[in-house]
């Protein structure tokens, strides 16, 4: 079974993801090139030509060797293999993040996307909702593909989406209101939410915190 290495995060410029992940409380790794988190999870900077583009995609770390095959599926443009490397010292936090708790996915049918994450992740259980799909990762990540509705719901937030696209992220933190008053602090309007404080759209993602 596979686990979330690394998360590449897309937007018109690289300060751009800069200024909104400082303003949401992360320490950013030397350079400012990204985030790195205590569970070894890093989250990587980058630029596009394209203005309108902001994008989000998962690296899964796991034995060499990909799957022989994999389904034909659109989420695949949203996930690749990395090797694993042992990961940068985290610094502490601002905002108390410990570790990435969950990557959710929207897609308007979240069944339709069971097979081929089945196969990537080599994870053959998984739970099937009214809200969608969540699938246990290594290191104890949670994925979940969630409709629309339900994503709205969860997250404060309705993302413009037609199709699969890596859509929010939710952070496990040492203390939640301790986390909401460095929102508050950075002028970041946050809401609690269904047990977790959402806090809006971030270049494209959506984030949230919950108590870890």
């Amino acid at each position: 079974m596979r686990k979330v290495a690394r998360i590449a995060l897309t937007a018109a410029s690289r300060q751009d993801l800069v200024g909104a992940w400082t303003r949401l409380g992360f320490a950013l790794d030397p350079g400012g090139n990204g985030v790195t988190l205590a569970d070894g999870v890093a989250l990587a900077f980058a630029a596009t030509d394209d203005p309108a583009r902001r994008a989000a995609s998962v690296g899964l770390s796991a034995a060499p060797g990909a799957p022989p095959s994999l389904p034909v599926d659109e989420a695949a443009a949203c996930f690749h293999l990395v090797e694993a490397f042992p990961a940068a010292p985290a610094p502490d936090h601002p905002n108390g993040a410990l570790r990435l708790s969950e990557v959710a996915a929207i897609a308007p049918e979240p069944a339709n996307h069971g097979e081929y994450l089945s196969a990537l992740t080599g994870q053959r259980e998984m739970l099937a909702t009214s809200a969608g799909l969540e699938i246990r990762l290594d290191g104890g990540t949670s994925l979940q593909v969630l409709s629309p509705s339900a994503f709205a719901f969860r997250f404060g937030v309705t993302p413009q989406a037609s199709g699969f696209r890596i859509a929010g992220l939710v952070f496990a933190v040492k203390n939640a209101r301790q986390t909401e008053g460095v929102l508050v602090a950075n002028k970041v309007m946050s809401i609690f939410q269904v047990g977790r404080l959402a806090a809006g759209d971030a270049e494209g993602v959506a984030v949230a915190f919950e108590q870890g």
